[in-house]
């Protein structure tokens, strides 16, 4: 009798810790990749997966690079738009997206990278677009800067004409 119920509490014991491992596992964030995709308002050019020292990550393009070919040509100037990147770490359960994107030239005036990660960084925290741009102008007097906002913790950065905003989900 006392060898069967020590044999149910055992099995309650396995049980308990092995449901407890099932909830530990649960992603715990609220995020929809495609939905973040579809709220920058154009569809990627290219989709990737790269797995580097164990980590997972799918990184978006959202404007076409140049051929070498087209590098090279004469109306290169007129062709290349500065490339807009999303990369999602962890897919199955992010908890780091990167936006990252070169400063716009006059062939991204009618859809900006600055417009474009907007809408990323609104999708992701929240927060409206405008308070967005007031971030973006912080860049004028710093080169990095830190944001906390209700669902996620940014970090800003400048380097030369490369912007990446690297956003922490809570």
């Amino acid at each position: 009798m006392i060898e069967g119920m020590i044999m149910r509490i055992f099995v309650f014991f396995i049980s308990a810790l092995l449901s407890f491992n099932l909830a530990a596992e649960e992603c715990k964030f609220s995020f929809n990749e495609s939905e973040l995709i579809s709220s920058i308002g154009i569809a990627p050019v290219k989709q990737e997966i790269i797995k580097d020292e164990g980590i997972t990550k799918r990184q978006y393009e959202f404007r076409r690079e140049l051929s070498s070919e087209e590098m090279l040509s004469d109306d290169a100037d007129e062709k290349y738009e500065p490339q807009f990147y999303i990369s999602v770490y962890n897919p199955s359960c992010p908890q780091k997206v990167i936006v990252w994107f070169f400063k716009d030239n006059k062939n991204t005036m009618d859809l900006s990278n600055e417009v474009l990660a907007g809408r990323a960084f609104k999708y992701l925290t929240g927060v409206n677009e405008s308070i967005f741009e007031n971030k973006m102008k912080k860049f004028l007097k710093v080169q990095s800067f830190e944001s906390f906002d209700e669902r996620t913790d940014s970090k800003f950065i400048k380097s030369d004409n490369i912007y990446s905003i690297d956003v922490q989900l809570r």
